[in-house]
């Protein structure tokens, strides 16, 4: 059977969309996967609606079940907003059976929408340093291009996870300059594409438009405060890239290290010095010879840092980082304390160039 593109799968007629909770001045039922993908789509909806939020607070999107008031938000709603197959693994199956089920209303994958910019998944381990020594050639066995050759480490535990598409793919340097520009909707090839694309403020602007569009259409009578709204938006988030980009220009050439291999787009956004990631799948565990190595490039490299997340123990962030001259930070790239709003990007964002800087500036 052929690969159908949810962007379309719920597509109906516009009049039959109307016709359901988008009537005169009744919001529509928005469900969106992520606090930080539903706060963009909050501040699209202020003075209209509140969207749904379908994955718990702190809650891993890697490997997520839905409670059943979110199974019945997410099949009522008019528009359902999520990252994409390599995100939000477990809602490709949610969202067939709800087009099997007869369910209406529209899911928007914003890893295929126009304009959105992707990065190619990188591999565990070093990454290229700025003096451009790519430690990973002798870590990995990578290739002078920085891509993963043919035959992975099998003895490397988090090498291998063929439930999760978005912890595979071809190497990339962190700060390279190639990215893919989406020029239409409904591209699948996201193995291959790093899907923590709201840690771009300009993806995060394109977002913000996308979803103005996609509310206009299905609920036209307020179709005017979601482009104001957009407009805002958009507006705030300039002054918010200047803000960070000022707070992390100091840091921007220290090293360090991070869990979990979710933030090339924030670190290409700011010019940051990352020497490598201890996983790609952060619910599988690195085995010795990663832990080994990491080791050598965190002494090699003068890594400042090692940043450990919320979401998953940091055991192994200290294993890796005893009696080493080290500082151990953490990262949130979901804002797993944060409160719902539209206010809650912002904050995300700002938290982690907190993080970055008072980390890193500590020598």
């Amino acid at each position: 059977m052929p690969k159908k593109s949810f962007s379309t799968l719920f597509a109906l007629p516009l009049g039959v969309l109307i016709t359901g909770s988008a009537l005169a001045d009744e919001a529509p039922r928005v469900a969106v996967s992520i606090l930080p993908i539903h706060a963009l789509v909050q501040s699209v909806m202020e003075g209209v609606g509140e969207p749904e939020l379908l994955i718990d607070q702190g809650a891993s999107p890697h490997g997520y079940s839905l409670r059943p008031s979110q199974v019945r938000a997410l099949n009522s709603a008019d528009l359902v907003v999520w990252v994409g197959e390599g995100m939000e693994t477990f809602l490709v199956k949610s969202l067939h059976q709800k087009a099997e089920n007869g369910g209406t209303g529209h899911a928007l994958e914003l890893m295929d929408i126009a304009g959105i910019t992707l990065l190619e998944n990188r591999t565990a381990g070093a990454w290229e340093t700025e003096e451009g020594h790519n430690h990973a050639e002798e870590a990995e066995g990578h290739d002078h291009a920085g891509r993963a050759e043919t035959e992975p480490d099998h003895d490397q535990d988090d090498d291998h996870d063929h439930d999760h598409d978005h912890d595979r793919g071809p190497g990339h340097d962190a700060h390279s300059e190639e990215a893919h520009h989406h020029d239409e909707d409904h591209d699948h090839n996201h193995g291959k594409y790093d899907s923590h694309i709201w840690l771009s403020l300009d993806n995060a602007a394109v977002i913000v438009a996308r979803v103005g569009e996609e509310l206009a259409r299905i609920d036209p009578a307020h179709a005017e405060i979601y482009a104001a709204n957009v407009s805002k938006t958009q507006a705030s988030l300039v002054v918010l890239k200047q803000d960070i980009a000022g707070k992390l220009a100091p840091v921007s050439t220290k090293p360090y290290l991070v869990f979990h291999d979710a933030y090339q787009y924030f670190e290409q956004t700011f010019d940051l010095n990352v020497v490598g990631a201890v996983t790609l799948n952060p619910e599988r565990k690195p085995g010795a010879k990663r832990l080994s190595e990491l080791r050598h490039l965190l002494e090699e490299s003068g890594a400042v840092c090692v940043f450990r997340e919320p979401q998953f123990q940091p055991a192994v962030v200290e294993v890796l980082s005893e009696n080493l001259p080290v500082e151990i930070g953490e990262l949130d790239p979901l804002g797993a304390s944060l409160e719902k709003g539209a206010d809650a990007y912002p904050r995300l964002m700002k938290g982690l160039a907190d993080s970055l800087s008072g980390c890193l500036s500590k020598k």
